[in-house]
């Protein structure tokens, strides 16, 4: 594999970030996005974004273009609004920038991989009745790849199901009218054209049904064989659905730092299916659940059932 030159800016996403590590330089070129998804967030970038200030660092941020879109920030994470993004620049750009350890040592973080998503300190997750009623319903505009998106997705939820007391439940009469609107359903998969600038990007338990989207890119059906897949991205984006963080905020990662505003489920992982490989991860773009997201998972919602489960494993949250 040919080594794929990397910068620094303020945003990244699984996306063709993913792809320009995955491919190799000349088949990552074909990606307009390639290059530019590939530039990880450091102190410096922070530095320059506080320098050149707010309205430069918006211009760097992409924002989805469609009715609805809203902007992108670490990796594939939405944010709905011009607001939450000034929140999101005071938060985390301003506030963070002092230390490229963020204030903890490597090694001497929490040792206890899976992150909850906190804002504010206050864990989010999905409450023991929604938790086993996660509903979704699969866009009829995927057209060709229709089946495509319904086998990925069955294959990335049964990952989660295996191991958690979760249940994602696909509600297929209301495909031919799915859309980020759609009573009756948690969430909505859909797909989306944004030439390559993300392969997917989904949601937290805290957003609200507009927010709640699974989007895949046309990109994500164009794959090469044996590199990336449809259902390893959404065993990721699934991820984020429950509650879980990018492992690589942690500051055991020593790179791609995002916020604190996270909960330790387990110890830090740098194979978990939740952390980019190229930010100091170990694992492969296969992006399967380790033993530690597995356990992580069942820390959070409870074991499923007729899996081993330690429960003092766990911290406490």
């Amino acid at each position: 594999m040919k080594k794929v030159i990397t910068a620094v800016l303020v945003t990244s996403s699984i996306a063709s970030l993913s792809l320009a590590f995955a491919l190799g330089a000349d088949e990552a070129t074909s990606f307009k996005s390639a290059v530019r998804e590939s530039k990880l967030l450091s102190l410096a970038a922070r530095e320059k974004a506080i320098d050149l200030g707010y309205e430069a660092f918006k211009k760097k941020v992409y924002k989805e273009s469609f009715p609805g879109g809203v902007y992108i920030v670490n990796g594939d994470t939405p944010v709905a609004d011009e607001k939450e993004l000034m929140d999101f620049y005071q938060r985390e750009i301003v506030a963070e920038w002092k230390s490229t350890k963020f204030g903890i040592a490597l090694g001497q973080g929490a040792t206890t991989q899976l992150i909850l998503d906190a804002p504010n300190g206050n864990p989010a997750a999905w409450d023991n009745v929604s938790k086993r009623n996660l509903t979704y319903c699969i866009s009829k505009t995927f057209g060709s790849n229709y089946t495509k998106t319904l086998q990925a997705i069955q294959s990335a939820t049964q990952a989660w199901e295996a191991v958690a007391d979760v249940r994602f439940v696909h509600v297929d009469s209301l495909d031919g009218q799915c859309d980020a609107s759609t009573p009756g359903v948690v969430f909505d998969v859909r797909p989306v054209n944004v030439g390559g600038e993300y392969l997917a990007r989904a949601f937290f338990p805290r957003y609200a049904r507009p927010q709640r989207n699974v989007l895949i890119d046309d990109s994500s059906f164009t794959l090469k064989p044996g590199k990336l897949e449809l259902a390893g991205i959404l065993r990721h984006e699934l991820g984020h659905t429950l509650g879980y963080r990018h492992e690589q905020t942690r500051p055991e990662a020593g790179k791609c730092f995002e916020d604190k505003n996270w909960v330790p489920l387990t110890s830090y992982d740098a194979f978990s299916v939740m952390h980019y490989p190229q930010c100091n991860g170990l694992g492969d773009w296969s992006l399967t659940l380790t033993q530690k997201d597995k356990l992580g998972a069942a820390c959070l919602y409870g074991p499923a059932s007729g899996s081993s489960f330690k429960p003092d494993s766990c911290n406490s949250i």
